[in-house]
């Protein structure tokens, strides 16, 4: 494994023991997942706040030798948005294809039924609107300064969010890079 293929996973393992045990439930269908190609060094990003998370924001695809068990399961399909509300509402849409619509025209039709709250360490709990218990616990991290990565996209920007899904025992289950839309 390559040395920032390490830093990624060290960097992870890091945030997770920081912000303690994860609550959310494992998803049965979910592999322990990591991504070929995102680098993090520790120096270069800072947790997650509540004010990094409201907008409009885009998964950077990437390929990746692991599947689910259930091809049917969202988390890799390529076309991916996610909408956190400055009310803690949050929405996504996942797709096969190209999401040619704007991010609000997607998002009209989709209910607000999950709420988030970003809490120190920078761990995103995602819940169902009016129930307590986490329905995801995601590690969330800033990127503060641009990887040296291939130049095809996908290498990490300042601003890029990294997270990082978390089980119940705290593992990572799966990493997913997002970049935010422009307003």
């Amino acid at each position: 494994m390559a040395r920032w293929q390490w830093a990624l996973l060290t960097a992870c393992c890091s945030i997770m023991l920081a912000s303690g045990s994860a609550v959310a439930s494992d998803r049965a269908h979910a592999k322990s997942l990591t991504r070929s190609g995102v680098t993090i060094p520790l120096s270069s990003s800072r947790s997650c706040t509540g004010e990094d998370l409201p907008g409009t924001w885009s998964l950077v695809t990437f390929g990746s030798s692991y599947r689910f068990k259930n091809p049917q399961a969202p988390y890799l399909f390529p076309y991916q948005i996610f909408q956190y509300s400055r009310e803690q509402g949050v929405k996504s849409a996942h797709s096969r294809i190209p999401l040619l619509d704007s991010p609000e025209r997607v998002f009209e039709g989709v209910p607000m039924d999950l709420t988030y709250q970003v809490e120190p360490g920078g761990r995103v709990v995602l819940k169902t609107k009016g129930q307590d218990a986490a329905v995801e616990v995601w590690s969330c991290s800033v990127v503060g300064q641009a990887s040296r990565a291939k130049n095809d996209g996908t290498a990490l920007r300042p601003g890029d969010v990294v997270m990082t899904l978390l089980g119940s025992h705290g593992q990572a289950l799966f990493v997913r890079h997002l970049r935010k839309s422009p307003a």
